[in-house]
């Protein structure tokens, strides 16, 4: 019996172990950027650019991919499917894509602890990311153009931000803690940083950062941080959820936003980066990640193919 792109887990979860924060960071923008290919880009190997074929019936695991319609209506949904990281870092500051370098991190302080500055390609603030900090990164894609641009988006699930919220409620934290963020738009928690949210929007994707300070450890992070970096103007306390009064651990705080995750997207399938993400990532690292000016100034080289060309 043929598999339906129903069939198809509406969640792809991407397992990647490095922690360290270029290569990071050189992966969240290629998830968004590479997108999956044509099943005419495909060919006859599937499994080729590393995609994981759906579970035929629930529990039987991964089985091979159907033929002819069935097969490109699978590939269609995968590629139209939610991505969804969970990664740390080694201690580092982590910069927005406009910030000021000098103004937003003691420079100093970090060179002083061996703690790495880096940039990303998304907006907002500095956080400082260590182990007791969780990173995650929820890719959505959007619709075929249709014009205006400007009218597509997203389909209408919830948001990272969102089920960060959903899960640090159920482990306990109070819900007065989460902030309006605007109209019609999801709650923000905390004034002070210890949940942090930033988006970058390409043609085919919406990717959104949401930065998590689980232990109090993560409060050390405000001595590479000028006046508390991440924190809003006039806020002090917390900082963490350990600050907050939540006795938590990262993999608890994983597993209840993972848990959110399912919830709210349905089926999940968990998969290493394919080749298509990896060659993105390689090419942004070698134009981009890799390249000291770029986390100075945020002004990346070019060295030959644009890397727009590569990772549309």
């Amino acid at each position: 019996m043929g598999t339906s792109a129903e069939a198809v887990p509406m969640l792809s979860v991407v397992e990647d172990d490095t922690r360290d924060p270029v290569w990071n960071l050189a992966l969240d923008e290629a998830l968004a950027r590479a997108g999956v290919p044509s099943p005419m880009t495909l060919g006859p190997g599937w499994a080729r650019a590393g995609l994981v074929p759906p579970p035929a019936r629930p529990g039987d695991g991964c089985a091979a991919p159907p033929d002819g319609a069935a097969a490109r209506d699978v590939v269609r949904s995968v590629a139209a499917a939610p991505v969804l990281r969970v990664w740390q870092n080694d201690p580092s500051v982590v910069v927005g894509r406009f910030q000021d370098l000098d103004s937003a991190v003691d420079l100093a302080a970090c060179a002083r602890d061996g703690v790495r500055v880096v940039r990303r390609a998304t907006g907002g603030d500095a956080v400082f990311t260590g182990p007791g900090s969780l990173l995650f990164t929820l890719v959505r894609r959007l619709p075929p153009a249709v014009p205006p641009a400007a009218e597509r988006r997203p389909v209408a699930l919830p948001d990272i931000d969102a089920l960060v919220i959903m899960a640090v409620r159920r482990l306990g934290v109070p819900a007065g803690l989460a902030l309006p963020s605007g109209p019609g738009r999801s709650p923000v928690l905390f004034r002070d940083g210890t949940v942090s949210i930033a988006r970058l929007r390409t043609r085919r994707a919406v990717l959104a950062h949401v930065a998590v300070q689980v232990t109090e450890e993560c409060a050390l992070g405000d001595r590479y941080l000028p006046g508390g970096g991440h924190r809003r103007a006039g806020t002090a306390g917390g900082g963490s959820l350990a600050g907050h009064g939540v006795d938590v651990t990262t993999d608890a705080v994983r597993s209840a936003v993972l848990t959110a995750a399912v919830d709210a997207y349905g089926n999940a399938c968990v998969r290493r980066p394919n080749a298509i993400e990896q060659a993105c990532r390689d090419h942004l690292y070698a134009v981009r990640y890799g390249d000291f000016s770029w986390h100075l100034t945020g002004a990346p080289a070019r060295r030959g193919v644009c890397w727009e060309q590569i990772c549309r």
